[in-house]
């Protein structure tokens, strides 16, 4: 019964002892496979950084989806843009290689519809105007059950659309 408290206590000894560098005085310290995969990733991205071409960095974005789709018209172009902005390129190649000539139609009806970004500040000043007409409406509402006279209406409407309260 000893031994086993004696075997106990040396296991605690060394459990408290891990994080320190007591028993590791002479040996030096090896680094976990973390940091060896880090390490290597960072000196791989360094070789990857200096081998980039520069021509590679100066090209539009235009310029670059021409020359990956091999395409010559504007609208296509803008069209192709469009839809990277919806999918992954992989998928358009996959696209243009299944059918190229419904593909260079489809890209060439996207290209002449507005920009995706353009879309959406439209959706976002849609729902700006709904919410303001929606305060307008509850504000009649409350301006009806407080029974009041147009002056008192302005005052209420201006109140809240400029902050300004005049009397």
């Amino acid at each position: 019964m000893t031994i086993k408290t004696e075997s106990w206590k040396e296991q605690l000894e060394k459990v408290r002892a891990y994080g320190t560098f007591t028993e590791h005085k002479d040996e030096s310290v090896e680094q976990s496979a973390d940091d060896i995969l880090n390490q290597e990733i960072e000196e791989e991205l360094k070789l990857i950084e200096s081998e980039e071409d520069t021509s590679v960095n100066e090209m539009s974005s235009g310029d670059m989806i021409k020359k990956l789709f091999k395409l010559k018209n504007d609208k296509q172009i803008s069209g192709v843009a469009n839809l990277l902005n919806m999918t992954d390129v992989k998928v358009l190649q996959k696209m243009q290689r299944d059918n190229p000539k419904g593909f260079l139609r489809m890209a060439e009806k996207l290209g002449e519809l507005p920009a995706m970004e353009e879309v959406q500040e439209e959706k976002l000043s849609i729902e700006k105007t709904v919410s303001k007409l929606t305060e307008k409406n509850m504000l009649g509402r409350l301006a009806k059950q407080l029974q009041l006279n147009e002056t008192g209406k302005e005052q209420l409407f201006n109140y809240f659309e400029k902050g300004e309260l005049k009397q």
